[in-house]
């Protein structure tokens, strides 16, 4: 209470008007994003369902058998699509104005959030969502000094991809919308989910002890993967038969997975960072940041893109894996599609592992003033 506040209370005069908050501040500009994003959406995916074209996955989608959705013809999925985006613009309009739900309609409300946010995320993109942020670096130091490969990443985009990137934002927001939503009606902080009480998992100490195990699952997926990519290239037909290294090794095929490799172990060595010193502190050999705090969003955001698309990728992967209810993976070529189908494990674990290092890493709140940094690593 300010000094103002208390010579208003002392002197017994009415405490000034207040303006109303407004349904678009705060927490609530993500849940009405989410609901834009779905009515816009909807529209876009009516237009799809009128005019009989642009439906992006399907019949409509060259590389249709990498997608979990690939089967699924457009007249089916452009109107469930838009149906459920448009029930989604709906929801998300309820979500802004209530503040008391009975615990039937809460449950269902976050059923649906919960349900829309991991289908938008993970079941409509594939594994050419982590495969094109995999080698984006690449084509971006390259493709200027090579037009053959400008050329071909021009054709590669199409949208299938715009689509992708589309529904990614959604899922993004409505997992945001959900928990805002979820802590508003548990009466909890909307901006950092505390209440009075606490789950004891949920405190830093706990957090550090299952982030750990979290972290070691999610960085030696990635690093097999690697290793029996880079192993390749050393010329050693681990996992595979000598015929197909043969032919990689001399089509350069295989150098494309030791890049995606590379990527996928540098994934791995920042995962470390969210169980290690350097996670929290800037180490000291990089200049103009030493010695600073890691912005706590500058580790989170990222690791969670990624862990949504490891889990993406992977359930494609398995899906190609198991076509036509035959495992494609003998012990001869084990190593083709074996690492990449313990994708999903690697995305869950990692979005553990950020999870737990978010709970030790918050401030005390701005907003409801709980809590306190005490989850440092020495």
């Amino acid at each position: 209470m300010n000094q103002y506040s208390l010579r208003v209370h002392d002197s017994k005069q009415p405490p000034p008007p207040t303006k109303p908050p407004s349904p678009w501040s705060g927490p609530n500009r993500l849940i009405g994003a989410a609901a834009v994003w779905s009515l816009v959406y909807g529209v876009i995916a009516i237009l799809w369902t009128v005019t009989g074209r642009g439906y992006p996955l399907g019949e409509n989608d060259p590389h249709a058998s990498s997608s979990l959705l690939g089967a699924v013809p457009a007249d089916v999925g452009a109107p469930l699509f838009a149906a459920v985006a448009l029930a989604g613009a709906g929801i998300g309009a309820l979500m802004l104005r209530m503040t008391v739900v009975s615990r039937v309609g809460r449950v269902m409300i976050i059923g649906f959030g919960m349900a829309s946010a991991i289908g938008w995320m993970v079941i409509v993109p594939d594994s050419r969502a982590l495969a094109l942020v995999g080698y984006l670096p690449m084509v971006v130091v390259q493709a200027p000094f090579d037009a053959e490969l400008r050329g071909e990443f021009v054709d590669t985009i199409n949208g299938v991809y715009a689509n992708h990137v589309a529904v990614l934002v959604g899922g993004f927001l409505w997992l945001a919308a959900t928990v805002i939503f979820a802590r508003r009606t548990a009466g909890r902080c909307e901006n950092c989910g505390r209440g009075r009480r606490h789950a004891a998992w949920t405190a830093p100490g706990a957090a550090l002890r299952w982030g750990r195990i979290a972290v070691a699952v999610a960085v030696a997926v990635p690093a097999l993967y690697a290793l029996t990519r880079w192993t390749w290239i050393a010329g050693f037909p681990l996992g595979i038969d000598d015929e197909t290294h043969a032919e990689g090794m001399a089509d350069g095929t295989l150098w494309a997975g030791a890049w995606l490799g590379s990527f996928a172990l540098v994934g791995s060595i920042l995962t470390l960072g969210l169980v290690q010193r350097w996670g929290e502190v800037f180490p000291r050999w990089i200049p103009g940041l030493r010695g600073r705090r890691v912005p706590v969003m500058l580790a989170v955001i990222p690791a969670s893109l990624v862990s949504a698309l490891s889990v993406s990728a992977g359930l494609s992967m398995n899906k190609a894996g198991f076509a036509d209810g035959m495992l494609r993976l003998t012990l001869d070529s084990w190593a083709v599609a074996g690492p990449a189908m313990l994708w999903p494990v690697w995305g869950v674990a990692l979005a553990a592992a950020t999870y737990a290092y978010y709970l030790r890493r918050r401030d005390t709140c701005g907003v409801c003033g709980r809590g306190a940094l005490t989850g440092q690593l020495p």
